[in-house]
């Protein structure tokens, strides 16, 4: 293993790099290959318990006194593969990214086990290229620029990453513009609670989503343009639609589905807005109604958020990030059975955060982020069509020191 290692990293050096246009000419090599990824440390402190601890997405319901808490982990270390080849007018790229986040619970923080983060082809001329293997997905593009691992998941930041089979298009729109378009089938990710007939366990043994017998699909439409000298504008509007089905024949289903829109806008050099907005139902696999799909009578919960950051680059080594995001699902279609039993929604998720990234050297940036988040539960009984509302929530804050060494 550790020959294989020195041979790789031997073959990283040594690689010859380039970056070819898709329809440009010219003398270029017909290879290339890139070695690449980051190293990061994270010190993280804690006022209260957040969930799950390394990141966060969410502030648990817990009633106890004195829960502060202090992590310090290189989980969020990626190392990457970057291949891409040229024939004629034919380009074509790999690329695969690992980092050690997989929720292992029964390994030691220090034997973390390495998680596919990326792992596609892309292959395309001129101005189009068809993906196919486990990327980001189409909807809602934009990450803000946050310390934690998490970059707002559950708190107004939808989309993840799975496997998909994707098609891109662009064409110029004016001098300075650009529309484009996006469209993949994409693995329908969804849990595997019902009961299918084919076990004596409560879950199937095969995945509502695979079993509806049909992938999820995606799509954006998006227009960019230049403005000024280093301004930019990019706007887009995408969707999502899938379906899960249960039952010995196949004979319920419940719907996913998100419209969604993104705005990034360069002002110039020193000054960035971007945020996202999502409205939809059943988006727990999407990071999206805190981690609900379902109300207790099982259908879809809708859920609406979004977010949005300010960034100041003063100098061109030090830039300040503000930001906020939220995360509501609909309190309203919090529907539970007749039961006389509580059920708990988390009901609303919110973050403000504050950072700045600070170019030590070259190839060494120190961040520092201080975020405040709040989460809100709403505890609901149904008895004999009596119904009663209970409200609690729970804040914290994060101070979080972070070191990150670019591989090049």
């Amino acid at each position: 293993m550790r020959h294989c290692l020195m041979m790789l990293v031997t073959l990283a050096l040594v690689a010859t790099i380039s970056a070819p246009s898709l329809c440009g000419e010219g003398e270029e090599k017909d290879f290339g290959f890139k070695f690449g990824g980051f190293l990061k440390t994270d010190l993280m402190y804690d006022t209260n318990r957040l969930y799950p601890g390394n990141y966060v997405l969410y502030v648990p319901a817990y009633t106890g006194e004195n829960n502060n808490e202090f992590f310090l982990t290189a989980r969020e270390s990626r190392l990457s593969l970057d291949f891409w080849w040229k024939e004629e007018a034919w380009t074509t790229t790999a690329y695969m990214e690992l980092d050690w986040q997989n929720d292992n619970t029964a390994a030691a923080e220090n034997k973390a086990a390495p998680m596919i983060r990326h792992a596609y082809l892309k292959f395309g001329k001129c101005n189009w290229t068809i993906l196919a293997g486990q990327t980001s997905d189409v909807i809602s593009p934009l990450v803000p620029a946050t310390a934690n691992y998490t970059v707002l998941w559950d708190q107004g930041n939808i989309g993840y990453r799975r496997a998909q089979l994707r098609f891109s298009t662009w064409k110029q729109a004016g001098e300075k513009g650009k529309l484009s378009f996006d469209a993949a089938l994409t693995r329908n990710i969804t849990g595997n609670l019902w009961d299918d007939g084919d076990s004596d366990d409560t879950k199937g043994s095969v995945e509502d989503g695979a079993d509806a017998g049909m992938p999820a699909v995606q799509g954006r439409l998006g227009f960019g343009t230049k403005m000024g000298e280093a301004g930019k504008f990019d706007l887009g509007l995408s969707g999502h639609f899938g379906r899960e089905t249960y039952g010995t024949e196949d004979d319920t289903s419940i719907d996913s589905w998100s419209f969604n829109t993104d705005l990034a806008v360069v002002v110039n050099s020193k000054v960035g807005l971007k945020g996202e907005f999502f409205l939809g139902e059943n988006l727990g696999q999407y990071l999206g109604g805190i981690g609900q799909s379902l109300n207790p009578v099982n259908e879809a919960l809708p859920a609406m958020g979004g977010w949005a950051m300010l960034s100041l680059t003063p100098k061109p080594r030090v830039t300040f990030n503000i930001g906020y995001g939220f995360d509501d699902p609909d309190e309203a279609e919090w529907k539970c059975p007749d039961d006389a039993e509580s059920y708990v929604l988390k009901d609303m998720n919110s973050e403000f955060f504050g950072n700045v990234f600070y170019n030590v050297n070259k190839n060494v940036q120190a961040i520092f982020e201080v975020a405040w988040m709040k989460t809100e539960y709403l505890s609901r009984t149904n008895d004999g069509g009596d119904i009663t509302d209970a409200t609690d929530d729970f804040d914290a804050l994060r101070f979080q020191l972070a070191f990150k060494c670019a591989i090049k």
